[in-house]
């Protein structure tokens, strides 16, 4: 039973210990960096065109441009246009970088129907980890 008592006492002591020292290190902190932010961080994206409630006519394209990039390299790109209601505005695009890399993309998005409404156009980007980011920008079609 002494051998618990004391086998306790040494690690509360060797706890504590450690608990008054780690605050008062000044060490350097291997926790930060991009060591550390690489596989943690999904893809940032960036929409650029078309700007935010952009007005267009019933069966027009929109250009739709997005600045994409990961640490980890983007893999592939997904462009969505979805009403306010959740239905289709949009035919869905979607295309894997040759290179994983950052980049800028843009492509024509064609409407999926003869439909006027409230639209979120939806750029996705995948990076080589599985990690996503996306970006929304409403446009109106009339």
């Amino acid at each position: 039973m002494r051998a618990n008592q004391t086998a306790r006492r040494v690690r509360l002591a060797g706890a504590m210990l450690a608990a008054a020292v780690l605050p008062a290190c000044t060490g350097d902190n291997l926790f930060t960096g991009l060591g550390a932010s690489v596989g943690l961080l999904g893809p940032e994206v960036e929409i650029t065109a078309p700007a935010a409630n952009f007005t267009m006519a019933v069966g027009d394209s929109v250009q739709v441009t997005a600045n994409v990039s990961s640490p980890d390299g983007v893999s592939s790109v997904t462009y969505k246009g979805l009403f306010s209601g959740g239905a289709v505005a949009f035919t869905q695009i979607s295309f894997t970088l040759p290179n994983p890399q950052d980049s800028t993309v843009s492509r024509f998005m064609r409407q999926a129907g003869a439909t006027t409404g409230n639209v979120q156009i939806i750029v996705e980007a995948t990076d080589l980890l599985g990690g996503v980011g996306a970006d929304t920008v409403a446009v109106i079609i009339n």
